[in-house]
């Protein structure tokens, strides 16, 4: 086995530039099937960090139904109203977090214009488990305060004490949180009766539901959704669990994917389709080699284990430099969103079953594009071989 692994490498070795033309055409599909995969990994391992940090425990009660509307700010603006104390009856519920959205006026000294703003109650702070990094959250009661995410304090030049106006009304800074929170670091929080004061309105845009210690989370949240069935006469809103909102987010992540991993998987098959033609013109090229290697007794299953050995291995150097290269291109894309988006927006994505099944499928990829050729080197008649010019 090594003496043909050895004829293997030499026959690459003997003709440098066409197997390196030929491996980046491997190394290419492989970078684009490692980086795309991981990708989708590294966004996976970020929402399903969030939603276990955030508790199966909670549920959202929003307008619609789940996948009919919702997924960021833009859903959150439709409002609706919910007795929230008499939520709070229903068997199994636990603490109630309420929330408010809206893009609102705001100005601090020569900074101004139109900023996500978010009108909370006072616990959603423990909701989100927001870590602060200067100053607190709100205190009961409290009215004409700001919480600000970092991000947005940096931009407006703010620290706790000083003050800004939204819509035309003085607010004053009394905490910043960090960008390690599970809130938007470039959100405004202010407590949701000054929301709603600035709105005219008595609504929210969603309500967050921890059940009960002891309860088990679907039959709370059944529970809520007859509650608010009695209570409306409508069913114009939805109760979801993490678990359910989990699983929708990780379908759709899913699909694109699978999506993204066909399309590098086309630029693989051109890759393939290069080592086929390689291993064409290397049969050409070697058929006198062939005929004596016959001549002095190989067989065909030999004469064709060592072009597939060949390919295989044309294959297996590209997977390798392509898997190294996806992999650090999967590290910066995560380091870059960090820098741009959130220090917690995505998750390095690159795991051990992903680099062996990237180099075992960049060797079978190799392998089978040499399939035909040397199966045609196997049938070639040594004499006529010998004969070769």
């Amino acid at each position: 086995m090594l003496d043909f692994l050895r004829i293997a490498v030499r026959g690459l070795l003997h003709r440098k530039k066409r197997s390196w033309l030929t491996i980046i055409g491997i190394l290419i599909g492989i970078t684009s099937v490692v980086a795309l995969v991981s990708l989708g990994t590294s966004m996976q391992l970020a929402v399903r960090r969030s939603f276990e940090e955030l508790g199966y425990d909670v549920m959202m009660i929003l307008p619609g139904e789940l996948g009919g509307g919702f997924g960021g700010p833009a859903s959150l603006g439709a409002s609706f109203e919910i007795d929230a104390d008499a939520l709070s009856e229903v068997e199994g519920v636990g603490e109630i977090g309420l929330m408010s959205y809206e893009s609102l006026y705001v100005r601090a000294g020569e900074n101004e214009g139109f900023l996500d703003t978010l009108g909370v109650s006072e616990n959603i702070f423990s909701f989100f488990k927001v870590e602060m990094v200067a100053g607190r959250g709100f205190s009961p009661g409290e009215r004409g305060a700001v919480v600000l995410g970092v991000e947005v304090a940096k931009e407006l030049n703010l620290d706790v004490g000083d003050t800004l106006e939204i819509e035309d009304r003085p607010f004053a800074v009394v905490g910043i949180y960090s960008a390690d929170s599970r809130l938007d670091e470039d959100a405004i929080l202010i407590p949701l009766p000054d929301m709603q004061a600035l709105l005219g309105t008595q609504g929210v845009s969603m309500v967050f539901v921890r059940a009960a210690p002891g309860y088990e989370v679907g039959k709370v949240a059944t529970r809520l959704e007859e509650f608010l069935y009695e209570s409306r006469g409508r069913r114009d809103l939805s109760v979801q669990t993490m678990e359910e909102v989990h699983e929708v987010v990780q379908r759709a992540l899913g699909i694109l994917g699978a999506f993204l991993g066909g399309i590098a998987g086309i630029a693989l098959l051109v890759g393939g389709i290069g080592v086929m033609n390689t291993m064409y013109t290397a049969v050409l090229e070697r058929t006198r080699e062939i005929g004596v290697m016959k001549a002095v007794g190989a067989r065909n299953s030999q004469i064709m284990l060592v072009f597939l050995l060949e390919s295989g291995l044309m294959g297996l150097v590209g997977g390798a430099m392509g898997t190294g290269i996806g992999a650090l291109l999967n590290f910066a894309a995560v380091t870059a969103a960090k820098a741009v988006l959130g220090a917690r927006v995505l998750e390095y994505g690159i795991s051990w079953w992903l680099v062996l099944g990237a180099l075992g499928f960049s060797f079978l990829v190799g392998a089978f594009a040499g399939l035909l050729p040397a199966r045609s080197a196997a049938k070639l008649d040594p004499v006529r071989a010998l004969r070769y010019e």
